[in-house]
């Protein structure tokens, strides 16, 4: 199973002699911008290539270089790049109205489209990103609970706000010992305040999880998490953490706030919360939902989303009793109507039977190839979501996967990019993924790719 491409030393080499307009284009996009990029996570060595146009299951550069696709804008392309259903709704509703600051029926339809997929959701509001969701939903919940402090999982991503960005990654000296994590924000321009209103919990470490909420638990509001922690690769849930973690957050009167911004969607029409048959008080979502399209959300039970509502005129202090949320681009007809029609077709279609074959295919198939190399990896996975550790022992906790090797991992990548596969990104506590466009033939290709990439790194770390 080989494409027979030849194996460059430098593993930027060849991508570098495939992208010169993209190279020529970074140095004109670094004078607009910091990096070159509109977001620190598309940047990488030695410069990113810039992507002219999408269709299906392949991407194409600025260079006319087609890439066969598995990072799907990082997970919101689970139909596949401009499906003409969805590109026909959006058409019609650009077409209809843009942005009116009032309400249009597309956004409560959609809305209640949520609501019938998701098992936590009976009343939902919408936000233009991830970060805004699980912003707003800790806000909620604060308010619901009338405690300051949440608790999140070490190494876990929940957004790009201050109160997320704490304990995402830093070494180990900062993070301290494994099973009472310190709380580390991720980055400066944070204030030292917002520090001490997070704790971190080690995820998958029952025992230590449930010593610091109970220690914390008079003061906590909220623990949010996701379902699977895709934000640190793939480290899937073990021995009944979701389930222990549900009981013990109903226990202390905790709300539970499951982050769906990835796996909303994607893991399966109830989402992760469906797939794995837990409830959680809250849910946010992004991505997936919105096919393509800029849309986000949270939602929960009735009792909870009426922290939002404010109270009758005649109260003394209406700005004081209620959590506000608002935001001028919430709703946006146009993203509402592609998310729409992408939550109709997830519900209606094989989509998740096919996502979750081409899954087993590509990632089983990844590991196979890597194995026959003899190149040290443990490919981690759930449905058509999943990641490359390039090391030989299956992660368990976060810390597991600092002994993965992140050198190997970036250029494995660019060596398959060159092949004209991107899996992903070039970063190692990212992930990658499959869509409603990809065929059997596309993975056999993609694994031919992958096992030359995986030989052109094979020697190089030992």
């Amino acid at each position: 199973m080989s494409s027979g491409r030849e194996i460059t030393p430098d593993h930027a080499t060849a991508l570098r002699e495939m992208t010169p307009q993209s190279e020529r284009f970074h140095e004109r996009a670094r004078r607009i911008t910091p990096l070159g990029v509109e977001s620190n996570v598309r940047s990488f060595d030695p410069y990113p290539f810039y992507i002219d146009r999408a269709s299906g299951s392949y991407v194409t550069d600025i260079d006319d270089n087609r890439y066969l696709d598995f990072l799907l804008a990082l997970g919101p392309i689970v139909l596949g790049h401009n499906h003409p259903e969805v590109q026909a709704a959006v058409k019609q509703q650009v077409d209809r109205a843009d942005l009116t600051a009032t309400p249009q029926p597309i956004a409560i339809e959609f809305m209640e489209k949520v609501a019938e997929m998701t098992p936590s959701i009976e009343q939902v509001r919408l936000a233009n990103s991830g970060s805004e969701a699980t912003m707003h939903a800790l806000r909620v919940a604060r308010s619901y609970t009338g405690k300051d402090l949440i608790a999140k999982p070490e190494g876990g991503y929940a957004g790009a706000h201050d109160y997320a960005l704490m304990s995402v990654y830093a070494d180990e000296e900062a993070l301290g010992p494994k099973e009472r994590p310190n709380t580390v924000p991720f980055g400066t321009g944070i204030p030292d305040a917002i520090r001490d209103t997070v704790v971190a919990i080690p995820f998958n470490d029952k025992e230590h999880t449930e010593a610091v909420l109970r220690e914390h638990a008079e003061d906590l509001a909220a623990v949010i998490i996701e379902p699977v922690m895709f934000s640190a690769g793939c480290l899937k849930p073990r021995d009944g953490y979701h389930e222990f973690l549900r009981d013990l957050t109903e226990e202390l009167g905790i709300v539970l706030i499951w982050d769906e911004v990835m796996t909303g969607f994607r893991l399966g029409p109830g989402s992760a919360q469906g797939r794995f048959g837990i409830e959680p008080d809250m849910t946010t979502f992004a991505k997936a939902a919105g096919g393509g399209y800029q849309i986000a959300g949270f939602g929960g039970s009735r009792e909870i989303m009426s922290e939002i509502v404010p109270p009758d005129s005649d109260d003394e202090e209406p700005w004081n009793t209620t959590a506000f949320h608002g935001g001028t681009y919430n709703g946006h007809p146009v993203s509402c109507a592609a998310g729409l029609r992408t939550l109709e077709i997830l519900s209606s279609e094989d989509v998740y039977d096919h996502i979750d074959r081409m899954g087993e295919l590509l990632f089983e198939g990844l590991q196979e190839v890597a194995d026959d190399v003899g190149v040290p990896a443990t490919v981690e996975y759930v449905g058509s979501m999943g990641q490359v550790y390039m090391t030989d022992e299956a992660p368990y906790h976060y810390r597991d996967t600092w002994a993965a090797n992140v050198d190997r991992f970036a250029d494995w990548w660019l060596e398959a990019a060159a092949g004209g596969v991107l899996f992903g990104n070039p970063m190692q506590s990212e992930r990658f993924f499959t869509t409603y466009t990809h065929t059997e033939s596309e993975i056999e290709a993609a694994l031919e790719v992958a096992e030359d990439a995986f030989k052109a790194v094979d020697h190089a770390y030992e």
